[in-house]
C-alpha cells in the first residue's frame, strides 16, 4: 500500500509536471514572435522559471532548503548562529564582508548537496550542530553579504543559493529597513516566492523605541515593501537574534531598550512548520506554482499594455486583406473570351456525366468536340479549373493561337495581375498600420511592405483556392440543375417516340414479308437528326438562359467575395499572423487556482498562519512592469545595479 505522504508527493508531481507544460507551451508560442520586441525579454524569464521549476522537481525528494538574505550589517550570521545554538557557527562581527561564502547548518553533508552541486564545494562552508539533529527536514543557509566591497564575487553565490532555495528569510536592519538597493535587488525573486515560503524579519529591534516600531515602523515597513516588491506583505516579524546568542556580549553603555521579540514564533516556523515531510511537499508544490504564475503575470502585463493598440491593428490588417484580395479576385474574374469558353466547356463535361439518352449522346459529343486538339493537352498540364478555363479554350483556336494562350496561362500572366493589384491595395493603408504596431512595441521592420506581403506561392494559392472552390460549385450547382430527371425526359421523349416509332414500322413490315426501301430509312435517321438537332439547340438556349458563363462566373464571384468577410479566408500575412498570435497569448494564461491543500497543518495552534491563509494572487492579478525594467530571477544583478 502506498502511504498517504508518498501519494501526495506523486501528486504534486503531476502538477509540477502541469507547470512546466504550461510554460513549454508559452514559451513555444513566443518562439515564434520575432517581430513583437517584448517577446525576447519574456523568453528569458519563461525559460528561467522552466530551469528552476526542473531543479526543483531534481530536489523534490531533498530536505527543505530554506535560505537567509539581507545586507551588510543586518545580522543574518548572528542569527543563523542564534538558530543553531552555537555563537560561532557562522562568523559574525564589525569586519565587512563577515560571511565570504554560504555556511549551511544541516545534519549531515548529504543534506547540503544541492547548494554544493549548484554552488561548488569550495565555495559552501557544511556545518553542524546540536541543533542541527533536530532539522529531519530543514536545511539553513546564511549567505554572504550582497552590498560589501566583495558583492561582484557574492552575488552569483547569493544568486545560486537562492536558485535552489524553497523558502528565503529576507532579513532587515531595523535602524535602517528602508534600503533601496537592498529592496530592489530582492524583488524579482520575491516574486516567486509566497505565503510561507516568504518570510520578512526585522532584526535589532530591541534597539528602537516599543511604541515607535509598534505604531509607525512596522506599518510604514510593510507598506514600503509592498509598494517595491508589488505585492502584499501581511506580516513582519520583529526580533533580536543577538539577544539568543549564548553570549550576547551587550555593551554595558547601550542595552536592549525592551523586551519585545519575536524570535520564539520564526524559531516555531522553522524548526516546527518547515521540519515536516508534509509540509516539504506542499511548499515546493506551492514554489512550482508561484514560478509558473510569475511568467505569466510577466506575460499577461505585456499583453494587456498594448492590447487595445494591437487588437485595433489587428482589425485594420484584415480590413486591408479583405480590400486587397477583393481587387486582386476582380481581376481573376474580369471580361475575357477565352475564360467565358473555357466556362462553357467545364459545364458541358459535367453535363455530359450526368446526361443520359440522346440528347445526353449530343451533349457528350458536344464536349469532347470543345475539348479537341490542344485542350486535352492543357487540361491534363495544369490540375485546377482556372487553368482549365484558359487551357480548353485554346482548343476552339487556331493552332498557333491556342499555342499562346496556353503559354499564357502557364506563365501565370493573369496571377501576376492580380498579385500586383493585391500589393498596391496593400501598400496604400500599410504605413499608418505599421506605425500603430511600432507603437505597440514591434520591430521597426513592420514598415517595410515586404514584411507584410505573403509568399508569391501562399498568396497564388489562396487566390486559386477561393477562386476555384467558388467556382467548381457554381459549375456543379448549374450542371445539376440542368440534369435533371424531369428536363432529362422532356429533352429525350420526342427523340425516343419517334425511334419507337420508326423500330414498329421497321419491325412490323419484316415480320409481313415486305422490305422497306433506303429512302425510308433515310428519311427516317434524317427525321430522328433534324429533331435531335433542334432539341438539342433547344437545350444550348436553354442552359445558356439559366446557365451561362457570365451567370456562373458572377455567382461565383459574389461566393467569393461572401467569404472575404471570414478572416480564416484571407492569406497568410506574415505580420498579421504574428499580431493574431500575440493577442491569442492571453489564452495560453492557466486559470488561477487555489494554493493546493496540505498535507497537514503543521502551523496549526501557532502565531503564525498556516498553509492557504494568506493570499495569493493568480496570474494577471499580480502588477508586473515586465521584462527589461528589473533582472530576471537567477540574474548575476545586483544592488549596485539596481541604483544606490
Amino acid at each position: 500500500m502506498i502511504s498517504n505522504a508518498n501519494q501526495a508527493a506523486l501528486a504534486a508531481l503531476g502538477r509540477i509536471e502541469g507547470y512546466r507544460n504550461d510554460l513549454e507551451w508559452a514559451l513555444d508560442a513566443l518562439e515564434g514572435l520575432p517581430l513583437w520586441r517584448p517577446a525576447g525579454p519574456l523568453k528569458r524569464q519563461f525559460g528561467e522559471a522552466l530551469r528552476m521549476i526542473e531543479d526543483l522537481r531534481q530536489r523534490f525528494d531533498r530536505k527543505l532548503v530554506v535560505t537567509i538574505v539581507g545586507p551588510s550589517g543586518a545580522g543574518k550570521s548572528t542569527l543563523l548562529n542564534a538558530l543553531s545554538g552555537m555563537d560561532d557557527l557562522s562568523e559574525s562581527g564589525l569586519g565587512r564582508p563577515t560571511t565570504q561564502r554560504p555556511v549551511v547548518l544541516c545534519r549531515s553533508r548529504e543534506d547540503a548537496q544541492p547548494l554544493l552541486e549548484k554552488i561548488g564545494e569550495e565555495s559552501v562552508a557544511v556545518r553542524a550542530s546540536g541543533r542541527a539533529d533536530a532539522l529531519a527536514h530543514v536545511v539553513l543557509v546564511d549567505t554572504p553579504d550582497m552590498d560589501s566591497t566583495q558583492q561582484a564575487v557574492h552575488i552569483p553565490l547569493v544568486r545560486r543559493a537562492i536558485g535552489v532555495s524553497d523558502a528565503l528569510i529576507c532579513l532587515f536592519d531595523s535602524e535602517n529597513p528602508k534600503r533601496k538597493d537592498y529592496v530592489d535587488f530582492l524583488a524579482p525573486y520575491v516574486r516567486v516566492f509566497n505565503g510561507e515560503s516568504l518570510l520578512v524579519v526585522l532584526n535589532k529591534c530591541d534597539r528602537l523605541d516599543e511604541t515607535e516600531l509598534k505604531e509607525q515602523i512596522l506599518p510604514e515597513f510593510a507598506s514600503y515593501l509592498g509598494d517595491a516588491w508589488e505585492k502584499p506583505v501581511s506580516r513582519v516579524l520583529c526580533l533580536s537574534a543577538r539577544r539568543h546568542l549564548n553570549e550576547p556580549g551587550w555593551d554595558p553603555m547601550a542595552p536592549p531598550r525592551h523586551d519585545f521579540d519575536q524570535y520564539d514564533q520564526l524559531h516555531q516556523i522553522i524548526f516546527g512548520a518547515f521540519n515536516t515531510a508534509g509540509y516539504v511537499v506542499d511548499r515546493r508544490l506551492e514554489n512550482a506554482r508561484a514560478l509558473r504564475d510569475y511568467a505569466f503575470n510577466a506575460l499577461s502585463a505585456q499583453l494587456d499594455r498594448d492590447r487595445q493598440i494591437l487588437s485595433g491593428a489587428h482589425q485594420r490588417i484584415r480590413e486591408a486583406e479583405k480590400n486587397a484580395m477583393r481587387r486582386s479576385l476582380t481581376v481573376l474574374s474580369s471580361d475575357d473570351p477565352r475564360h467565358a469558353i473555357g466556362v462553357n466547356v467545364l459545364l458541358y463535361q459535367r453535363l455530359a456525366h450526368k446526361w443520359l439518352g440522346p440528347v445526353g449522346w449530343m451533349i457528350a459529343l458536344w464536349a469532347r468536340i470543345l475539348i479537341f486538339g490542344t485542350g486535352i493537352a492543357a487540361m491534363f498540364r495544369f490540375g485546377n479549373p482556372v487553368s482549365q478555363v484558359y487551357g480548353i479554350a485554346s482548343s476552339i483556336r487556331h493552332f498557333k493561337e491556342s499555342r499562346a494562350a496556353v503559354a499564357e496561362a502557364g506563365s501565370g500572366e493573369r496571377v501576376d495581375s492580380a498579385l500586383r493589384d493585391y500589393r498596391v491595395a496593400l501598400m496604400r493603408e500599410w504605413p499608418d498600420i505599421a506605425e500603430t504596431l511600432v507603437r505597440a512595441r514591434f520591430d521597426k521592420t513592420v514598415r517595410r511592405i515586404d514584411t507584410a506581403l505573403p509568399s508569391r506561392q501562399s498568396l497564388t494559392e489562396e487566390l486559386s483556392a477561393l477562386w476555384n472552390g467558388a467556382l467548381e460549385q457554381h459549375l456543379e450547382a448549374a450542371a445539376r440543375s440542368l440534369s435533371g430527371f424531369g428536363l432529362q425526359m422532356l429533352f429525350n421523349l420526342p427523340v425516343l417516340a419517334l425511334m419507337v416509332y420508326v423500330g414498329w414500322i421497321t419491325t412490323l413490315s419484316f415480320l409481313e414479308g415486305r422490305y422497306l426501301t433506303g429512302d425510308f430509312f433515310l428519311h427516317a435517321f434524317l427525321t430522328i437528326l433534324l429533331i435531335l438537332f433542334i432539341l438539342f439547340f433547344a437545350y444550348q438556349i436553354a442552359a445558356r438562359l439559366v446557365a451561362g458563363p457570365d451567370r456562373i462566373t458572377a455567382r461565383a464571384f459574389e461566393q467569393v467575395r461572401g467569404q472575404l468577410e471570414d478572416t480564416a479566408t484571407l492569406p497568410a500575412n506574415p505580420v498579421g499572423e504574428q499580431v493574431a498570435a500575440v493577442l491569442s497569448l492571453k489564452a495560453l494564461a492557466p486559470v488561477a487556482e487555489k494554493p493546493a491543500a496540505p498535507v497537514g497543518n503543521p502551523m496549526a495552534g501557532t502565531a503564525y498562519p498556516g498553509p492557504g491563509t494568506e493570499p495569493d494572487p493568480g496570474p494577471g492579478t499580480e502588477p508586473d512592469p515586465g521584462p527589461g525594467t528589473e533582472p530576471v530571477p537567477g540574474s548575476d544583478a545586483g544592488p549596485a545595479a539596481a541604483g544606490r
